[in-house]
């Protein structure tokens, strides 16, 4: 009965997030924009509506479902916006935005995150436009990390803050990459009055492939083949006592082969005191997967089907995204993900005591 319950309450929020209600924006841009256009933010900013611009007003109005996410704007920016059905009055030259106390509030956020993103637009622009010499490149690049790393802080600072009203759609779906299996986990619960709004799609999605590399997981073991077509499992390596880390790449993945170099010297440093890793390739065929092998130097056992992203392994271990790795224990439980760079020698520091 109480299963029936909850299902019967899923349901009617569902149907509740998607009734259809009035969205009225009128508003006021500057003298060069001749068209404004309301835009659907979670498909692509897909226009649903359009206005002439005269006199420096416009006005749109018309129906969608209940707290879409929304956009007004002429198309090279939006305000955003949640339908709740209240009126909004929006100034597209100076970026504010009157509504409900909810919309009013997203709008003071997007307008406080606008000076990191012009700074970081700049950067883009002067780099490709070959303004930024050699010698500066690095220091400007540690500027836009510093930049970026400070947005993501605040961003998912604003989330957290509104849990528990509609405002994380308008940051989570991009947010998302971001975040590890606990992150996303705490913030797509299906208590979050957010959750079955089309923007967590992939938030829901991404959650559900970290879960099967989750820290403290046990080792899914499967069967795949290896580079002479002999079936191998992976049970051959992982649980028999020793670190074992499986390594997803492909021939065809740039950053992979920046990273490989990495793996090489930290499996050179450590195979003699246990440590092993399983290369499993996204390839399509075997001719780059082995060239590319023989040219990195990698010496480890080397597994793949040749599916590509439709690899069986992608799907066992939630993979959307290369390079990524996977570490276990002696006992095959899972201690970390996606070790790169200085963060892989640090853990086998740890680990190996030197």
């Amino acid at each position: 009965m109480k299963r029936m319950m909850m299902t019967a309450a899923t349901v009617i929020v569902s149907l509740a997030a998607h009734a259809q209600i009035d969205y009225s924006v009128t508003g006021t841009a500057s003298e060069e924009v001749k068209m404004v256009y309301l835009m659907d933010m979670v498909n692509r900013a897909a226009v649903i509506d359009s206005a002439t611009v005269t006199n420096g007003k416009f006005q749109l109005k018309g129906s969608q479902p209940s707290n879409a996410l929304l956009g007004v704007g002429d198309r090279g920016s939006a305000l955003l916006f949640i339908n709740d059905g209240t009126p909004i009055t929006a100034s597209l030259a100076d970026f504010t935005l009157k509504g409900s106390a909810l919309n009013e509030k997203l709008n003071g956020y997007n307008r406080e995150l606008m000076p990191i993103d012009a700074d970081m637009t700049r950067i883009v622009a002067l780099a490709r436009a070959g303004a930024i010499s050699r010698e500066k490149m690095d220091s400007v690049g540690r500027v836009y990390v510093s930049l970026a790393e400070k947005k993501e802080q605040r961003i998912l600072e604003i989330i957290n803050e509104n849990v528990d009203n509609m405002i994380p759609v308008a940051f989570l779906e991009d947010m998302a990459r971001s975040l590890d299996y606990e992150q996303l986990k705490n913030l797509c619960q299906p208590s979050r009055p957010y959750y079955n709004h089309p923007a967590m799609a992939r938030p829901r999605q991404l959650m559900q492939s970290l879960e099967k590399r989750a820290i403290g997981r046990m080792f899914t073991d499967m069967t795949i083949k290896d580079m002479n077509g002999v079936d191998r499992k992976l049970s051959d390596w992982i649980g028999k006592g020793q670190y074992v880390m499986i390594d997803f790449w492909a021939s065809w993945c740039g950053p992979c082969r920046q990273e490989m170099p990495n793996v090489v010297a930290n499996y050179a440093k450590y195979h003699s005191k246990g440590f092993e890793i399983i290369g499993i390739s996204f390839d399509r065929s075997a001719e780059p997967w082995k060239k590319a092998v023989e040219q990195m130097g990698m010496k480890w056992p080397q597994l793949s089907d040749l599916g590509y992203w439709q690899s069986a392994a992608a799907g066992v271990y939630g993979i959307n995204a290369i390079p990524a790795s996977i570490l276990f224990d002696g006992e095959g439980k899972i201690i970390a993900t996606d070790l790169r760079g200085e963060q892989l020698g640090e853990k086998l520091r740890q680990l190996y005591g030197f």
